[in-house]
């Protein structure tokens, strides 16, 4: 399924699966002045040129090239036409060949998202325009390597990709590092936005100060780990004395999604 939602001159697409009657597995793409932010996962593949019948998309910049980002980068380039799609130079070998990491996908991640198929990719220079903006990207690492935002100082937009999410971030998925994420947090406050546009589908008006308190509640929780990993406490039993129990997405994805992944990364973190 998509869904449309307007703020501004900023169109967002909400795509994701439907079981039951609840959209789940859901992201957030988002369209603005010819330029759209991802593609969304395969699975919605067949409603695209109608989703889009009335946004004529001339670029696409991919934040990263994750199946629920990319999947649909080929029906626009074969059946709409696009010819410019743009990511991380980390981000091309990956999305022209998905075969260099599918192999790697969990079965939850084969059912919420699918395989994207090959596309074609060009590197980023730095700075996008369009007719009426001009896009700065910024490297923000530790979600995965390849990940970008990107930044419009005119309107103090930054579109953050899979970065922030959210503020109070108790999990962490496998192939995730706290330790840059929060560098990439730090990162971005360097530049002056205020609307922060997230793949999670949150729009946060206060987007600076949302950054600054996720920073601090994960810097708050980083010492608490520390502080209970140097007197020798068993990492889950760290993970229990301050997130309670597991989230309940940690036994479908198999570990891949869990508060456990989180203390583990901050362990990590602390070694270095």
């Amino acid at each position: 399924m998509i869904k449309t939602q307007r703020y501004g001159d900023i169109t967002q697409f909400i795509m994701g699966r439907i079981m039951g009657e609840q959209l789940v597995y859901s992201m957030a793409c988002y369209y603005v002045d010819g330029l759209l932010i991802d593609t969304g996962p395969v699975h919605v593949a067949d409603e695209i040129e109608a989703a889009f019948a009335d946004y004529p998309v001339d670029i696409i910049i991919n934040t990263h090239h994750h199946e629920d980002h990319i999947g649909n980068n080929v029906v626009f380039q074969q059946k709409l036409g696009v010819r410019e799609i743009f990511a991380h130079h980390l981000a091309v070998p990956l999305i022209k060949n998905p075969a260099l990491w599918i192999s790697r996908l969990r079965p939850y991640q084969h059912m919420a998202w699918g395989e994207p198929p090959a596309s074609e990719a060009f590197p980023l220079d730095g700075v996008i325009k369009t007719g009426q903006h001009e896009f700065h990207i910024i490297h923000t690492p530790g979600h995965s390597p390849d990940h970008i935002c990107i930044f419009e100082p005119r309107q103090k937009w930054l579109f953050s990709g899979d970065l922030f999410v959210r503020e109070r971030v108790p999990t962490l998925r496998s192939d995730e590092d706290v330790t840059i994420m929060l560098s990439s947090l730090h990162k971005i406050l360097e530049y002056d936005f205020s609307t922060l546009f997230c793949s999670s589908g949150m729009v946060v008006t206060d987007g600076r100060e949302a950054v600054r308190r996720k920073i601090i509640y994960w810097e708050d929780l980083r010492e608490k780990v520390r502080g209970l990993y140097q007197q020798g406490i068993e990492p889950d039993e760290i993970r229990a004395k301050l997130l309670g129990k597991e989230t309940i997405l940690y036994e479908p994805t198999a570990g891949d999604f869990g508060k456990i992944n989180l203390v583990m990364s901050f362990i990590e973190g602390l070694k270095k």
